[in-house]
């Protein structure tokens, strides 16, 4: 074999691996969390780059990028995945995420936009509505709203306990 033959199945090789760990894990971890720890992010983007339609994969390097306030690098992804994936969560997801950069950069009717569209794809979005409920609260106009949305939001048994606390103390500063 030469040298291209097996340079060429190794990729290939990396990406079914890659392809083969997302769809596993995805189903043993929390919503768009794919265990992609030990790949770094210039792996994930050239396997992404090749095969622009591994979404669970698109979306993890997204969140990454996201956590890290690397918005500019995490939106094209979200974006990709708002425009071209047929899983209403995924979209619904991406879209909220988008929704949030947006508000960070200070264009809160752009951010709603966003996160009401996010909304209307799943209704149920804790994410989506825990992202309105913060805008909203922070607004005189719209504080009422926020509130009741994040009351809701925080009655919801699939929140996590750190996600609780954390709306309790936002609702706590805002409701005084």
């Amino acid at each position: 074999m030469t040298k291209w033959i097996l340079s060429s199945l190794s990729v290939l090789l990396f990406v079914v691996i890659l392809f083969i760990n997302v769809g596993n894990n995805s189903e043993f971890n929390d919503e768009f969390n794919t265990n992609l720890s030990n790949v770094s992010n210039d792996e994930m983007e050239a396997v992404i780059s090749e095969n622009p339609d591994i979404h669970p994969m698109r979306m993890a390097l997204a969140n990454r990028y996201f956590d890290e306030v690397n918005y500019s690098e995490a939106l094209p992804h979200y974006m990709y995945i708002a425009e071209n994936s047929a899983d209403s969560e995924l979209k619904s997801f991406a879209l909220a995420q988008i929704g949030w950069m947006v508000f960070e950069s200070n264009n809160v009717e752009v951010a709603t936009t966003y996160i009401n569209e996010s909304l209307k794809i799943n209704s149920d979005s804790l994410v989506a509505k825990s992202y309105l409920g913060i805008i909203y609260i922070q607004d005189p106009e719209t504080k009422a709203d926020g509130i009741e949305i994040l009351n809701s939001v925080i009655k919801s048994d699939k929140l996590s306990k750190d996600d609780k606390t954390f709306i309790s103390e936002i609702l706590e500063n805002y409701e005084k």
